[in-house]
């Protein structure tokens, strides 16, 4: 961001055009939107948008890290429960049950990854920390399943968080691409088959 807003009035108008960009992006893409489109949507003139973004790769950048934050914000309610295998299950289902029969399937984030340029390497580099603090999250909640003996043995829990996520990110991009959650569901069952060892009780 090339200013920072000082005042209440200026973080309004950040956060109008940056939730503008989302809604823009998500709707037709990040190459097929224009800063004048942004504008008309927000509200917001070239001056003010240049006042606060450097151009639209600095936008770009603003809307990845905002969308992370929101993933996030979602994620670590559910995940910080997590213990056990049974937990664990439970997650892959409330994952399935995210998108609605007239939903598209997508990732907020993960849909970005194609979308980049090579040059938005500030976009890039907020991607990937998302993923990676995503990762940390899970790792922490896989971390806990393995106190309670529920993690296949070989298995660290860091491994066990990348593979949960890459099952889930390519079971939204083949359920995307396809309109059919059974994609999701397969790769969240492999995963929970491979990685978990649900203990009677």
């Amino acid at each position: 961001m090339r200013t920072e807003p000082s005042t209440a009035k200026g973080r309004a108008t950040v956060q109008r055009v940056i939730d503008a960009a989302c809604e823009l992006f998500a709707r037709q893409g990040v190459r097929a939107t224009t800063l004048d489109q942004i504008g008309t949507r927000s509200g917001t003139g070239r001056g003010q948008l240049y006042l606060y973004f450097a151009g639209k790769s600095d936008l770009v950048a603003a809307v990845v890290a905002q969308q992370v934050e929101r993933v996030l914000d979602a994620q670590r309610p559910l995940l910080e429960t997590v213990s056990t295998a049974a937990d664990v299950r439970a997650w892959c289902t409330a994952a399935e049950q995210w998108y609605g029969a007239d939903d598209p399937v997508r990732c907020p984030i993960g849909s970005l990854v194609h979308e980049l340029g090579e040059q938005d390497d500030a976009a890039r580099a907020a991607l990937a920390d998302g993923f990676g603090r995503w990762r940390a999250v899970l790792a922490a909640a896989m971390d806990r399943v393995r106190q309670h003996d529920e993690l296949a043995a070989d298995l660290d829990p860091d491994a066990a968080a990348g593979a949960l996520l890459a099952a889930y990110q390519g079971g939204v991009l083949l359920a995307g691409a396809t309109g059919d959650l059974a994609a999701l569901r397969t790769a969240l069952a492999a995963f929970q088959a491979t990685a978990l060892v649900e203990r009677s009780r």
